[in-house]
């Protein structure tokens, strides 16, 4: 199995390759291979060579050949499949996830199986990977399709020629909004197109899901056929490994988002999956920065990646688009949310055009900062200088 994998070679900065170079180099092996990392990074590492970059100032060569080999034996088995595994069966197997039986898997994630019962639950077009916001930009200017080169962007390609981002100019408000984000979807007006942020796993597919976890990722799942999408990005996109790249991030169009008690009740939803540092140093697949200042760069990076790829992907001129963000990280992975709060505002703030006397939020019609915290959301209402008294509650909507 070697499925496309577009490469954005005139897009990459040196940091990008850095990434993955560091990814496949790593003595750390549960960390990359339990689940694929350095599978996943080798791969666009071969792919970048193939379309003829140059790998030498990265890597040496022939350490490069040697990992070809460690990865090929790792092509037959699946380490986190082993964990589950009844009988501790570690042999590859495609979606196993869907259909594995064993006790340890959570009630709640197999109850999930209604919504993605199918083996490749979502088409090439709709799983798209970005590295920067220099890849998104390229977009309008790429002649590629999905079967000469695995391009899966002619549609924000198309959208974004007819609507310029930098022309735009709608509402932008932005609003705080108490609540959890099963309830915020189906408040959203309806005929909108609504894109929500994913506190991603850049581990693996839907963090601790199979566990029953109950964070922002894994409640998204449970409540939508967006695990499919995320096995999808394993299965076909990855050859069976998993990453997000580390100042990018994955992207999922027209998920389908139920209500639980309903489930013939849904709205199509757009997902970014995207994940912070884990500055616990427990978790995560990138190791974070030795100093404070470039957490805050990078994680700049990262939040500039998200808003350029629900830029692209907004449908029409943005002026019916929703964006649903959050405190990314703030959780487990234990960065400040004041310092979250503090770089979506530096993110959001930057002008778009400046004849226009625009903002880079005026390219949507509302940004809605979603959270069940009181703390955290004042802190976004700091950052972003709005009245807490004009915050909204979920069950308040009609």
């Amino acid at each position: 199995m070697s499925s496309r994998l577009y490469v954005p070679c005139s897009a990459l900065n040196p940091e990008d390759i850095e990434s993955l170079v560091q990814l496949c180099s790593s003595q750390d092996k549960d960390r990359v291979d339990k689940h694929g990392g350095r599978k996943a990074a080798l791969k666009y590492l071969l792919n970048f060579q193939s379309a003829g970059l140059d790998l030498s100032p990265y890597i040496d060569l022939k350490a490069l050949e040697k990992l070809k080999n460690e990865i090929n034996k790792l092509k037959t088995i699946d380490l986190y499949k082993k964990e589950f595994d009844e009988n501790q069966d570690d042999k590859f197997e495609p979606y196993w996830e869907l259909t594995n039986q064993s006790r340890k898997i959570h009630s709640v994630a197999k109850a999930n199986r209604q919504f993605t019962d199918k083996k490749v639950c979502f088409s090439p077009e709709q799983l798209k990977v970005y590295f920067n916001p220099k890849q998104i930009a390229n977009i309008p200017y790429s002649q590629g399709t999905y079967e000469s080169c695995g391009f899966v962007d002619s549609d924000a390609r198309d959208n974004m020629i007819k609507y310029p981002i930098i022309q735009r100019h709608n509402k932008g408000q932005i609003n705080t909004i108490q609540g959890r984000i099963e309830q915020a979807i189906f408040h959203v007006p309806s005929g909108k197109q609504i894109i929500i942020l994913d506190f991603a796993d850049e581990r693996m597919p839907a963090g601790l899901f199979l566990y029953g976890a109950t964070t922002q990722e894994e409640t998204i799942c449970y409540n939508s056929d967006a695990y499919g999408a995320l096995l999808d990005f394993k299965y076909q996109r990855f050859d069976g490994g998993f990453i997000i790249p580390e100042f990018g991030c994955l992207y999922i169009k027209s998920a389908q988002f139920f209500k639980r008690d309903q489930p013939d009740v849904y709205r199509y939803v757009d997902i970014v999956a995207a994940a912070c540092y884990d500055l616990t140093g427990e978790h995560g697949l990138h190791n974070k920065p030795d100093s404070n200042e470039d957490i805050e760069k990078n994680t700049e990076k990262k939040l500039e990646t998200i808003i350029a790829a629900a830029q692209a992907n907004s449908t029409n001129n943005g002026e019916n688009t929703y964006l649903i963000l959050g405190p990314i990280g703030c959780g487990a992975f234990q960065n400040k949310i004041q310092t979250i709060a503090k770089l979506w505002a530096n993110v959001l703030l930057k002008p778009l055009d400046t004849n226009l006397n625009t903002k880079q939020y005026h390219v949507f019609e509302q940004i809605w900062f979603l959270s069940g915290s009181e703390d955290k959301l004042k802190a976004f209402e700091d950052a972003f200088h709005l009245d807490s008294q004009q915050r909204q509650k979920c069950n308040q909507f009609r």
